[in-house]
């Protein structure tokens, strides 16, 4: 193919967005989209390669692949050389054990199969997968061990029908992600068969399956549209939408104008993504993709070393450092391998991937049979570590009364809110902040029934802001607007992640709640650290510095004074987790046996959780004998 520099610009459309959204500026909260925008470019780049040499009788799959490695493997297996390192220095054993296994799947072009089958809630923190980035090369591996393979079926036996099969294929593969994003938004995103469609928007440019733009002003317009289409995603669309599905049609549709405005002559648009300052990042734009995420992820997980520097100051820092290693990356090591003295013949190019390869996943597989490299650290870290990955210390009740991302309100069970006419009964809603609640309450106060309606990220108000999901406003709307009027409760408990933006719409909330004669309580925030708390414990002990956790402990205090004052004054019950986790300026951190009591930044353990609400009944015992002083009497009887 003619080399295209707005192509490359385009490139830097993609990746510039996904590198800040990474990074964390909110200000391009669908940032995400850039990888979308990638697969259009690479399916209609490539394809176009595959036809023109199919075309010419040229076609070799053995030089495809020579062409692919050249391409991808070099600075791939110097990113993973050097991620390894960074996780052997800082993973506990529980991560690193993850890790390997990421490796060993990132080395094979699975990595998306990997990391859909660890999808869930709190499923490994994505703040410690170093390697979850590899997703989205992974299925474009995949798609081209198949794609070359069907095309030169196609136009070898059925090259009359090719347009009508491809055509026919993308159809089906938007179907499938359609479908998936409402039934397994995990699969939607990951599998290979739901994002094929994504590349096959890239193919049937190249394949002449459109009309080309022939008309100078209609390839301004849509080079203009294909820009703003692009720009909108990127600053509309949100983290919790439901994506991809349909909602990528918007950014891959915006990519495939932009390529096709500038097949058939110069746009302003073009001329604008073809300086040299935007070409020069879509130059780099493989291996920024490649160095970012390692960067974001190791700057996170070893925050604890910025000490109390500004969080705009750490985002931008990370992106600058990412810059720099992408073309330091693109310079010495894929320049050399595919057009530099380092361009080997094919036979020692793939014996030299081949090696690298090896040594990579002989490294993940170490990793699994000395579980995780646990010589590394001592029993005691070992102990305090093992919450970051172990399961059965979390009391959460996922799935069922606490709702996931990813779930809807009709994945919720209503027998998480049957009452029992032989107990009071309490009914807890808010988010994932209320769900770690649950388990100890029920504990603390066995004459109540505690009932659970929890969802992760949706607050127990009546009003919501525009970024809420679905699911969020139809479980509260379920709860306020049709349980509570129905059953008589004898208290709701509303516990959330409650931040300054929550005030408006908590108080119009206890305003209705009391004016229909509800006892309430109101639980405030919980204490959080800026790391896992198993993180910090384990890093306090290797450092034997037993002040260092106090010293990465979020304030939370302001938010509480003011939940507080306002749940008062509304004739609410209010109860401070971050005092009753905090007497005298010691905060709770382990339990008996030893163990941390949240298991990330802020969410309990079970065991933690009944030792606080322990605390708390003992602190105050009307919380589990009813209101202080009896609420106007309620509308309704009490249900069953």
């Amino acid at each position: 193919m003619q080399y295209r520099k707005d192509i490359d610009g385009l490139r830097a459309v993609a990746v510039l967005p996904v590198v800040a959204f990474h990074a964390g500026f909110n200000q391009l909260p669908g940032g995400f989209v850039g990888v979308d925008v990638f697969f259009v470019i690479s399916g209609y780049l490539i394809t176009a390669n595959i036809f023109a040499e199919l075309n010419k009788g040229e076609f070799s799959l053995l030089r495809f692949y020579e062409r692919r490695v050249r391409r991808i493997g070099p600075a791939l297996l110097a990113v993973l050389a050097v991620t390894t390192a960074l996780a052997y220095f800082t993973l506990l054993p529980g991560e690193m054990l993850e890790y390997a296994r990421s490796l060993i799947a990132a080395v094979f072009s699975a990595s998306n199969i990997f990391f859909w089958t660890q999808a869930g809630y709190f499923d490994s923190d994505s703040s410690t997968k170093l390697l979850l980035h590899t997703w989205s090369l992974s299925v474009e591996e995949q798609f081209y061990i198949v794609f070359p393979l069907l095309l030169s079926f196609l136009l070898r036996v059925f090259p009359t029908r090719l347009k009508p099969i491809v055509w026919g294929l993308m159809a089906a593969s938007f179907a499938g992600a359609v479908a998936s994003v409402a039934l397994a938004p995990s699969a939607a995103f990951y599998l290979p068969h739901n994002r094929a469609w994504e590349l096959m928007v890239g193919s049937v440019l190249a394949l002449g399956m459109v009309p080309k733009i022939r008309s100078a002003w209609l390839r301004e317009a849509a080079a203009v549209a294909g820009l703003a289409m692009i720009g909108a995603a990127v600053l509309l669309y949100r983290e919790q939408m439901p994506f991809p599905g349909a909602a990528a049609i918007l950014p891959c549709l915006g990519a495939a104008l932009v390529i096709a405005a500038g097949e058939t002559g110069p746009t302003l648009m073009g001329r604008l993504l073809s300086w040299r300052p935007v070409v020069f990042i879509g130059l780099i734009s493989y291996s920024l993709y490649l160095w970012h995420w390692p960067v974001m992820v190791g700057a996170q997980m070893n925050s604890f070393l910025f000490g109390g520097a500004p969080a705009m100051a750490i985002k931008v820092g990370t992106v600058l450092v990412s810059l720099v290693l992408a073309t330091i990356s693109w310079w010495l090591i894929e320049r050399p391998f595919r057009v530099g003295p380092l361009k080997l013949p094919r036979k020692p190019l793939f014996q030299l991937a081949g090696v690298a390869a090896a040594v990579l996943v002989a490294v993940g597989v170490a990793g699994q049979v000395d579980h995780g490299l646990s010589y590394r650290y001592s029993p005691r870290v070992q102990q305090i570590a093992d919450l970051l990955t172990d399961k059965s210390h979390r009391q959460m009740r996922e799935g069922t009364c606490f709702l996931p991302s990813g779930s809807t309100v009709d994945d919720f069970d209503m027998a998480c809110v049957r009452q029992d006419p032989r107990r009071r009964d309490y009914l807890l809603i808010g988010d994932s902040h209320a769900a770690h609640l649950w388990y100890g309450l029920a504990k603390a106060m066995p004459t109540v029934n505690v009932m659970q309606a929890t969802a992760s990220g949706c607050k127990p108000t009546l009003t919501h802001p525009g970024s809420a999901e679905e699911r969020c406003v139809a479980l509260m709307d379920r709860m306020f607007d049709d349980y509570l009027p129905a059953h008589k409760v004898d208290t709701v408990v509303l516990a959330a992640r409650w931040k300054r933006d929550d005030l408006p719409r908590l108080e119009s909330t206890l305003t209705k709640l009391r004016g229909q004669g509800l006892d309430v309580i109101v639980f405030g925030p919980i204490i959080e650290y800026r790391s896992p708390l198993p993180r910090l414990l384990a890093v306090s002990d290797r450092l034997h510095d037993p002040d260092f956790v106090d010293g990465q402990r979020i304030d939370v205090s302001g938010v509480d004074r003011e939940i507080g004052k306002l749940a008062r004054r509304k004739g609410a019950r209010y109860v401070s987790l971050a005092s009753a986790m905090c007497p005298g300026g010691h905060c709770l951190e382990i339990d008996p046996k030893g163990y941390p009591v949240q298991f990330d930044y802020g969410h309990l353990t079970g065991s933690g959780s009944e030792i606080l609400a322990r605390r708390v009944i003992a602190q105050d015992p009307t919380l589990s004998q009813g209101p202080i002083a009896a609420a106007p009497a309620a509308a309704s009887a009490k249900g069953a």
